[in-house]
């Protein structure tokens, strides 16, 4: 089976008929494509607006975080330039997705920490 993004989508467009019981795909596509852009429009309504955050409950949420420009000396040169301001949309998975989301066997950072002491 062939991983990625239109797979992916393909997946959930199966599910999202079996689910509501449509009778074609292209409209499970087009429930889902709805959907995508509504979140999507929420999002960029909100862009300019640091810390805001998009929750779905048992899935996960969607924040803006704005960094500022700031002054940074180069290493090798010594010149000193201004970055340039950067804005980003992080996703943090809640709920069963956030438990199944530890690689098994996988030590985590604090345990780390204590058995390093």
């Amino acid at each position: 089976m062939v991983k990625g993004s239109p797979a992916g989508r393909e997946e959930l467009v199966s599910r999202v008929q079996s689910v509501l019981s449509l009778s074609t795909k292209k409209e499970a596509d087009f429930l889902v494509g709805v959907v995508i852009s509504c979140l999507e429009g929420a999002l960029l309504d909100h862009l300019e607006e640091d810390g805001f955050s998009l929750k779905l409950n048992s899935f996960g949420k969607f924040s803006v975080h704005h960094k500022p420009a700031i002054r940074r000396k180069v290493g090798f040169t010594g010149e000193t330039i201004r970055t340039t301001a950067k804005r980003k949309v992080r996703f943090v998975s809640l709920g069963m997705l956030r438990r199944l989301e530890p690689v098994k066997g996988a030590v985590s950072p604090v345990t780390r920490a204590a058995s390093a002491r």
